[in-house]
């Protein structure tokens, strides 16, 4: 299954980006493409809705970092909102839970942004 990605916008420069499907070495560049036209577009504060992702594995990691480094040298800031518990595991063991914030719910992601 290929990794279908769907971005709207919240408001000026916020924007949500929810992949569907499994982000894995196959759908990471939709990912990175993805963020990449948000960025062009001027939407430097982008909330990842992780809820549709079915899997993540270290490609898939490495393109949500990917994502916020590139947000980052935009001066934004990427949180990630409702990711599955085969998600949140992965975050954890590899301490990622750290770097991304995540929150349960995209509404609650987009508090205070």
């Amino acid at each position: 299954m290929t990794l279908e990605v769907q971005t709207r916008q919240i408001e000026d420069g916020v924007a949500v980006v929810a992949p569907t499907g499994r982000l894995d070495v196959a759908g990471a560049p939709t990912l990175k493409d993805a963020i990449s036209e948000v960025l062009k577009n001027g939407q430097a504060r982008v909330v990842i809705d992780m809820e549709g992702v079915s899997f993540v594995d270290s490609t898939g990691l490495g393109s949500v970092i990917s994502a916020l480094k590139q947000i980052r040298s935009s001066e934004g800031d990427l949180r990630l909102a409702a990711p599955n518990q085969q998600v949140r595991v992965v975050l954890e063991l590899t301490t990622l839970d750290r770097v991304f914030p995540y929150y349960a719910t995209v509404e609650e992601a987009l508090t205070g942004f």
